[in-house]
């Protein structure tokens, strides 16, 4: 971000990156090919209209956007400890929704099978094992996007 508050063009082209080659495609696949698990049983698939994937990756794309520029203005602001209280609580909003849904994540099978408690547990399906794949390919980008950020907003406040 530049002294100004606009992204400076190495942090948005990262962030950008991120969403693009990481999050879309990853909230598409997961929407498109598990509907049911990514609508953790609480919707019917079947009920919703195919077109209805493109509003809900551009919402999930927008809200990682959000977050990385809350998170470069807070650092540009030299508030690193406010960032790292903010990232900290995200996560651990986050862990605490996959605590309560565990029922829900932690099943696959179709919206009639969860409902007829036949859905497998999660880990017993390839789908376990590409979350996994994907959770840590998440976490490590992310984390590299983040450093590049600080050492990018440091480079501003150094000019």
């Amino acid at each position: 971000m530049r002294a100004d508050g606009a992204f400076a063009q190495p942090a948005s082209t990262l962030v950008l990156m991120f969403l693009g080659l990481i999050m879309a495609p990853i909230t598409t696949y997961l929407y498109a090919a598990h509907a049911s698990w990514t609508w953790m049983y609480l919707v019917n698939p079947e009920a919703v209209p195919s077109f209805a994937i493109l509003p809900l990756v551009a919402l999930h794309s927008a809200t990682v956007l959000l977050g990385w520029y809350v998170g470069a203005r807070l650092i540009l602001a030299g508030r690193l400890m406010i960032a790292a209280y903010v990232s900290a609580a995200a996560a651990v909003v986050s862990l605490l929704g996959v605590l309560i849904f565990w029922n829900r994540l932690g099943r696959y099978g179709t919206y009639v099978e969860f409902e007829q408690h036949r859905a497998l547990p999660i880990m017993e399906v390839k789908l376990g094992y590409v979350l996994v794949a994907l959770t840590v390919g998440v976490v490590a980008s992310a984390a590299f996007v983040a450093f590049e950020l600080l050492l990018d907003s440091r480079r501003v406040k150094s000019h």
